[in-house]
């Protein structure tokens, strides 16, 4: 057993930690290498992992040297294997050799959660939280990229499908992060309603939050003044987002007016494309592009802005009509009390409206009048970033939003033992 086993506490050690804990004993799945993070879903799933490690016993299954020294501090870690499908085979045993150790399985990932539905014979709950539709994204991205034997793709995104239905219907309880993404999950995979439930995306509100000092010293190392600063956020990576389009939105704007700047942090394939058609003209005048930064500079970068400005340039078509938005850079920036502005989708537009944190834009135009309406009213934009932060606080906060998953799972686990 120890052999699969590499831990910074003992096993007892971790089980009296977990006395001051809930009773509940989970098994967290994950394959992404979480021993380095960068901005995206690894960030963001390592943040799930910690937080739900802060009120529940965990043992994280996960491929070798993929989990941190602070993880190891919070939690066991089983070191499968190393990464890829090897990782999925030999997770089965993993799992089953440390059958007394948990409860219940909790997982975002449904092919890993496929891997894992043997272990209902153990009587373990699984838990499976939904932030997208694997076999959707891997289609549009096999269309949309180079990729190698393209002609498999049908074959491939089959096989992820049939891994997703096993393991929807397997669960005992689904959680997707938006209502969109719920209904897709009862009609396309036959889900049972009562087993699936939204608990929408969170953030961290101690992390990103308003930082007035952090403002001050990045606009001095920037080299800003007084002008309006405009952020775009993104790994520019994902075709079908049509992010080079806002790229249009700055040109207009920098035409007409010298007082607002464009913050462009991240990068990607995409981006480069984009810097090239701009010219050096342009990148060197009223368009900053940061490039990659570390995920802990990100909070002083969104604190440096006035306006943060949604990446996502087409909210027409199969992926966000299935899955809906609710985006954690949007919920990152409206904690850092910062108004929000993005293209019209029926969900990202019922969280801005119920918030009054920001706007929906009908078209790019939109967006461009918004930027200078909230740049020549600057007390209406601190207002609505008020009311952003206030909003978050009450609704996405990591650790409420946490609580609130452990409580679904106790009750799924009390009720399934019962």
């Amino acid at each position: 057993m120890r052999g699969f086993s590499e831990t910074c506490l003992s096993v007892t050690e971790h089980r009296l930690l977990a006395k001051s804990r809930e009773e509940i004993r989970v098994a967290v799945l994950c394959k992404h290498d979480l021993s380095y993070l960068e901005p995206g879903d690894k960030i963001h799933a390592y943040e799930k992992i910690m937080a739900l490690a802060m009120q529940v016993s965990v043992i994280l299954f996960t491929p070798r040297a993929h989990a941190s020294r602070s993880m190891e501090s919070q939690m066991e870690v089983v070191q499968v294997s190393p990464s890829g499908m090897l990782f999925r085979l030999t997770l089965i045993l993993a799992l089953v050799m440390h059958h007394n150790d948990y409860d219940c399985i909790y997982t975002r990932d449904p092919v890993l959660m496929f891997f894992a539905t043997p272990m209902k014979a153990f009587g373990k709950t699984l838990i499976l939280e939904m932030n997208g539709i694997p076999s959707l994204e891997t289609r549009i991205r096999r269309r949309t990229h180079r990729v190698r034997a393209p002609s498999l793709t049908p074959l491939i995104c089959s096989a992820v499908r049939l891994a997703e239905a096993v393991a929807i219907r397997c669960a005992d309880l689904v959680l997707p992060v938006t209502k969109k993404m719920r209904a897709t999950i009862i009609r396309d995979y036959g889900a049972n309603p009562t087993k699936v439930m939204v608990v929408p995306n969170s953030v961290d509100t101690r992390v990103f939050r308003p930082l007035e000092d952090k403002r001050t010293e990045m606009r001095r190392m920037l080299g800003i003044g007084r002008e309006t600063v405009v952020l775009y956020l993104g790994t520019f990576s994902a075709r079908w987002r049509m992010s080079e389009q806002l790229f249009q939105v700055a040109g207009n704007i920098q035409r007409k007016r010298g007082d607002i700047l464009f913050l462009v942090v991240g990068s990607g394939p995409l981006l480069e494309e984009v810097k090239a058609a701009l010219g050096e003209h342009a990148m060197s005048n009223r368009i900053r592009f940061i490039g990659a930064v570390d995920h802990s500079l990100v909070p002083s970068y969104v604190n440096a802005s006035d306006v943060y400005v949604y990446d996502v340039a087409r909210v027409e078509n199969e992926l966000v009509q299935k899955q809906g938005l609710c985006p954690t850079k949007v919920l990152e920036a409206m904690a850092c009390g910062k108004p929000v502005i993005a293209l019209k989708e029926a969900e990202l537009e019922a969280l801005l409206l119920e918030s009054n944190g920001g706007f929906c834009a009908s078209s790019l135009r939109e967006v461009e009048s918004l930027i200078e309406r909230l740049a020549d009213y600057t007390d209406l934009a601190t207002s609505i970033g008020a009311n952003a932060r206030r909003y978050v606080e009450l609704n996405h906060d990591l650790t409420r939003l946490t609580r609130l998953t452990v409580e679904l799972i106790s009750e799924v686990a009390s009720s399934r033992r019962s």
